[in-house]
């Protein structure tokens, strides 16, 4: 079996493992991630894998991080992974490292399938983790009988050492004692398990060793080794979890006392530091207070934002390129397009840093066929992603809000069948709302043409400019025109819409065109250059002053922002 060494074939040396969820660190053979890794001794990585990035970038990495005696395993997890029917993209994930694994070379190869589920963040799992607790067994059990067929890679999981509290049936053990524990059915099942035991000391009786002793016995009966696993990730009101703020001192003083109590037991393999990049940031003193955000809000009619097309732009780099032009540009409101086939750990560093800089940050989605009823299931993907993602995540690296860019308006119909159209987008958006605001407090919005104003709403008393604004938190006009005054300059053309807001209470962005345009010279500032809009755009607080719905502006789109003429 491909896999993860016995500690005597790897001279007696405990495993020392960090998580990297930055999925592109691999390219470039991996050089300042491997870097890193010598900073802190590590010599096994469990990295965060896209299947969409050549498999000659990761030969370059796996065959470099061999040479400087760092074992690579190939990471990859979601939570829906542990739901009913959402066994596909696990199957397909650790499909594509089996079948990688088998078309390298040996000092190619991924030392293991590492899967981090985690399907108890869901919100179903408070309400009944039965369900989930069986699926997500019976998805496991597909993953190693594939894995097996593959060419037996090995698979490992993380698994929090409290799960012993849960039994097979989902049932709390208190109360089932005739069924096997959930931890024990895992242990017994894989190949080698991480054991997430997330506490600041190692010694009391809430301290690592005492909350794993059982794991680690049942470990020793079936033979599976045992990574333990530590925190380095801030963790607000849950401080006692992470060792964030209280420096490497620390973290290594208890990584050895937890590694002198385990010494003696075969199942005890070494330990694993959550994650590479939180723990590059422990200090070993007092840490500095955190500075002021950069671009703050000033009020609420300060608002100053950019749309993010290209999901890529934020997961390739981290959207360092985005942070820093931002923080140029003073911008302190992001739309973001998700890439909904991506694990939540793409996003979490970006909004997190993007948070600390001042900037709102929300995630957008939208195609022209989202205004069709066919198509709704789309929005509820969109939905159901954001809100597991926010359930997941830390409080600083949550979404805001949800943005729909749907313009139906562009379908072919619009012009044979546009009452149709009209009334299932509306439905679709009011189906939005309510399902948004079910169980969470994310803003939603849409952006909206100015003309839309003079099409009525089949059926309905109102205008669907009226109906978008009166039925969302908030919408952003596109007006796109390059001058602020006159007549059918953008204080003009955004008018009725402003009057509108203002009586129903609801806020407005005014949007503005950087993409080059052929409708007409007033439509964008491609020509103009970026001075100019900064000059138009700085006339709309006075010209709008009459409307508290009126709360800044935005640009479409950054693509064409960075780019544009002086």
């Amino acid at each position: 079996m491909i896999g993860i060494k016995e500690p005597a074939e790897a001279d007696d040396a405990d495993i020392r493992a960090a998580w990297v969820w930055q999925a592109q660190s691999v390219k470039s053979a991996g050089d300042e991630l491997l870097a890193n890794a010598a900073k802190h001794k590590i010599n096994r990585l469990y990295v965060n894998v896209d299947m969409n990035i050549s498999k000659e970038i990761y030969r370059a990495f796996i065959t470099k991080a061999g040479r400087e005696g760092i074992a690579i395993e190939a990471l990859g997890g979601d939570p829906s992974w542990g739901v009913q029917g959402r066994e596909g993209p696990m199957l397909r994930f650790a499909s594509w490292v089996s079948e990688y694994n088998q078309a390298v070379e040996p000092n190619e190869r991924f030392d293991a399938i590492h899967m981090d589920v985690k399907p108890y963040v869901l919100p179903a799992w408070k309400e009944n983790a039965k369900p989930l607790v069986q699926s997500w067994i019976s998805n496991m059990k597909l993953v190693l009988k594939q894995a097996k067929q593959n060419g037996g890679t090995a698979v490992h999981v993380d698994l929090p050492f409290w799960l012993d509290s849960y039994t097979v049936k989902g049932n709390r053990v208190a109360d089932d004692a005739d069924n096997e524990a959930l931890s024990h059915w895992f242990i017994q099942n894989v190949d080698h398990v991480t054991l997430l035991a997330y506490r600041d000391n190692a010694q009391g009786s809430n301290g690592i060793i005492r909350l794993i002793e059982q794991e680690m016995q049942w470990a020793d009966a079936s033979g599976t080794n045992v990574t333990v696993g530590v925190n380095t990730k801030p963790m607000p009101g849950e401080e006692f979890t992470s060792f964030a703020g209280k420096g490497s001192a620390q973290l290594e003083s208890a990584l050895q006392q937890v590694a002198a109590a385990f010494r003696e037991h075969k199942s005890y393999a070494g330990s694993a530091v959550h994650d590479l990049a939180y723990w590059g940031e422990l200090e070993p003193e007092e840490q500095p207070l955190p500075e002021k955000p950069a671009n703050p809000p000033a009020n609420s009619t300060e608002i100053r934002g950019t749309y993010i097309w290209e999901a890529s732009q934020v997961t390739d780099d981290g959207g360092e390129h985005i942070l820093a032009f931002a923080k140029e540009q003073k911008i302190n409101w992001l739309y973001v397009r998700l890439d909904l086939d991506q694990p939540y750990s793409s996003y979490r560093s970006f909004v997190k840093r993007a948070k600390a800089q001042g900037i709102e940050v929300h995630a957008m989605g939208g195609h022209p066929i989202w205004g069709k009823k066919e198509n709704r299931p789309r929005i509820k993907r969109l939905i159901d992603y954001v809100k597991n993602y926010n359930a997941e995540v830390e409080p600083e690296e949550r979404f805001e809000g949800i943005h729909l860019d749907i313009e139906p308006y562009t379908l072919p119909e619009w012009e044979a069948n546009r009452d149709t159209l009209l009334t299932e987008w509306a439905s679709n958006i009011a189906y939005f709302q309510e399902e948004t605001k079910k169980d969470s407090s994310l803003e939603t919005s849409a952006d909206l043409a100015v003309w839309l104003d003079t099409y009525p709403l089949p059926g309905k008393d109102v205008t669907v400019t009226e109906f978008m604004i009166d039925t969302l938190d908030h919408v952003s006009l596109m007006a796109f025109r390059n001058t602020a005054e006159g007549s059918n300059g953008i204080a003009a053309v955004v008018s009725q819409e402003m009057e509108i807001a203002d009586r129903l209470g609801k806020s407005l962005l005014i949007s503005v065109e950087m993409k080059q345009n052929h409708e007409g010279e007033h439509i964008s500032f491609h020509e103009k250059g970026a001075e100019e809009m900064e000059s138009q755009l700085s006339k709309l607080p006075d010209l709008l002053s009459e409307y508290k719905a009126y709360k800044g502006n935005l640009v479409h789109a950054y693509d064409y922002w960075i780019e544009a003429k002086p």
